[in-house]
């Protein structure tokens, strides 16, 4: 859970039925670590799901019971909630629900948080961001529905500067529930989200700079620090709370729905075309316009102890990747046949030479003199098809003068493809 520092295991649940309610006990083991707030996820058919906790002392007395924030999922049977203070606690707790006489509840993690340990609102080392990459994005421009569209409630407190001092990583997560695929769906969902980062785990706002919903559209999560409504300006992003004590610098983008088949059998969920592909687009744009590089995506779980994103994301990791550098490269065009290019034209340092391959195959390019004499081995063996390749051209080693280069692809049942472009270095 993407709000937990500590998962706590629970024991059986107990049941004492009234006449029109079930009240249901659960009692959960001893935490790992000292902790101000608890947290629980759930299944519930029940219409209205309420709910209490108390806390065991040192002495083996308990405390009263506490009501507890309870938040629904508008489109599955996710119950997510918890409880925190600013009391500093290390014994057991017990949860308890009621919910109509009849109705399923299920109560199938728990965890605890210390909310001391939060950098959140940060006002010191985060502050010291460095002046903005970009003013004008390159390229295409993911939409974007805004806060405003959302409704989301205010930023508790002051947004900080995510750049500290630069932007190092995106984070692929998911909600594990609040699942939408339409774009009322995802409106309430994404809201939903914010009503439990804000009012259970007491952050500032909802966690993640971005979120994407089934259908693939694209959220503004954490406001822009420049108050922009649109990615067309590259806005200053906001600190987020995704990644515990890696959230500097960590670009944070939540996938609605539920992703892991070991919960149970309601996060068997895998990813649509249209979300991978808003993933690509939106990862891409990130790498582009903040220079984080594809290279330096992540999932939740290489941060810390967590089953986010979940194994059906995260096993798409090395293809996000790949898919994302593809994308960087041609700007989300893909050629129907071998295609190689070279920029700048002319050079006087150093040129790019990327070529794309559609099918697998022993690839050699290399470059020659206007008499074809050969001068480098820019590529040679088996490379992967379906992706952009780039290798780069020393003009220092280079006369000036022109040159050309030739790339020969053997294919399948040793099908030769060849293609050939030219450059010119000056002095």
């Amino acid at each position: 859970n993407d709000m937990t520092d500590a998962a706590v295991p629970l024991g059986t649940a107990s049941v004492e039925r009234f006449a029109k309610q079930d009240r249901i006990d659960v009692p959960a083991g001893v935490p790992s670590l000292e902790y101000t707030g608890i947290v629980f996820s759930a299944r519930s058919d029940a219409a209205d799901v309420v709910g209490w906790v108390r806390f065991q002392a040192k002495s083996d007395d308990w405390s009263r019971w506490h009501a507890m924030h309870i938040v629904r999922s508008v489109t599955d049977e996710t119950v997510m909630g918890g409880y925190r203070s600013d009391i500093v606690r290390a014994g057991r707790f017990e949860l308890r629900f009621e919910v109509a006489t009849g109705s399923r509840l299920q109560v199938y993690a728990a965890g605890v948080f210390d909310n001391r340990k939060d950098a959140d609102r940060t006002t010191d080392e985060a502050a010291k961001s460095p002046d903005h990459l970009k003013k004008q994005a390159a390229r295409a421009v993911p939409a974007l529905i805004t806060r405003g569209e959302w409704n989301a409630e205010p930023f508790i407190g002051t947004p900080q500067p995510l750049a500290n001092p630069s932007y190092n990583y995106m984070t692929f997560h998911h909600a594990a529930g609040f699942s939408a695929t339409s774009l009322a769906e995802g409106l309430a969902q994404v809201k939903a989200i914010q009503d439990l980062h804000q009012n259970v785990r007491g952050w500032s706002d909802i966690g993640y700079q971005f979120v994407i919903d089934r259908g693939g559209r694209l959220y503004q999560g954490r406001p822009f620090l420049d108050a922009s409504t649109t990615l067309e300006e590259v806005p200053r992003l906001a600190l987020g709370a995704h990644v515990g004590g890696f959230n500097t610098g960590n670009i944070g983008i939540c996938l609605l729905g539920c992703y892991h088949p070991p919960e149970g059998s309601f996060c068997q969920e895998t990813i649509t075309p249209e979300a991978y592909d808003k993933y690509v687009e939106t990862m891409a744009f990130l790498s582009e316009n903040y220079a984080v590089a594809p290279t330096s995506i992540r999932g939740h779980r290489d941060f810390s102890a967590t089953a986010c994103p979940g194994d059906n994301n995260y096993g798409l990791l090395p293809m996000l990747i790949t898919d994302v550098e593809n994308f960087v490269l041609s700007g989300g065009e893909v050629p129907e046949e071998l295609t190689i290019e070279n920029y700048p034209n002319p050079f006087s340092e150093s040129a790019t030479v990327r070529y794309y391959l559609v099918e697998d195959g022993i690839v050699s390019l290399k470059v020659y003199t206007t008499t074809g004499r050969e001068l480098a081995m820019l590529a040679d063996g088996f490379q992967q098809g379906d992706r952009w390749y780039e290798v780069e051209v020393e003009g220092s080693r280079l006369s000036a003068g022109h040159y050309f280069y030739r790339i020969e692809v053997a294919g399948a049942g040793n099908r030769k493809t060849t293609r050939t472009g030219t450059f010119t270095v000056v002095r």
